[in-house]
């Protein structure tokens, strides 16, 4: 009789644990962080942004300040449907930034919109020359991202 308890239990567990499976919705935190991972990867080997090479750079460290400035920017242009590094209010990147309390230096802020996935968005920045480089710029110490329906962030910066 112990047996069949454990072989049920066993059973159930595992069934449960496929259902959950199932039904599981990654959330915009796991992909703000794996977008930041992407843009990892393209540092560690370098990339060509467009014909110039860009050598690789160290890691970007997240930042707590510069990830909620980045996702409060998201969801506000997500909410107010407009796709700018400005506000339509005036406010810069670099405002956001302070404001949510970084105490570093800005350096860039990459946009995107209309992608679902992360691959998507890092492929866009590579093929654009300007991202590509903000992606690839060894002054760059650490990022934030954030992601809102389908309008995605990261900006970066460095500690002073």
């Amino acid at each position: 009789m112990k047996n069949w308890s454990i072989v049920f239990w066993f059973l159930l567990s595992g069934t449960l644990l496929i259902q959950c499976k199932k039904d599981e919705v990654i959330q915009p935190g796991n992909e703000v962080i794996l977008l930041v991972d992407k843009i990892n990867l393209l540092r560690q080997s370098g990339c060509n942004c467009g014909v110039e090479y860009m050598p690789p750079v160290p890691n970007l460290a997240i930042n707590n300040q510069l990830q909620n400035a980045a996702v409060a920017h998201a969801k506000d242009m997500a909410q107010r449907n407009y796709f700018d590094h400005l506000s339509p209010e005036g406010v810069s990147p670099d405002e956001r930034a302070v404001s949510a309390g970084y105490k570093g230096n800005f350096i860039a802020e990459n946009l995107a919109k209309g992608y679902s996935r992360t691959d998507e968005v890092v492929a866009a920045w590579k093929n654009s020359v300007s991202h590509c480089k903000a992606m690839m710029d060894a002054k760059s110490k650490e990022a934030g991202a954030g992601m809102a329906q389908n309008y995605w962030i990261v900006t970066f910066g460095a500690s002073r």
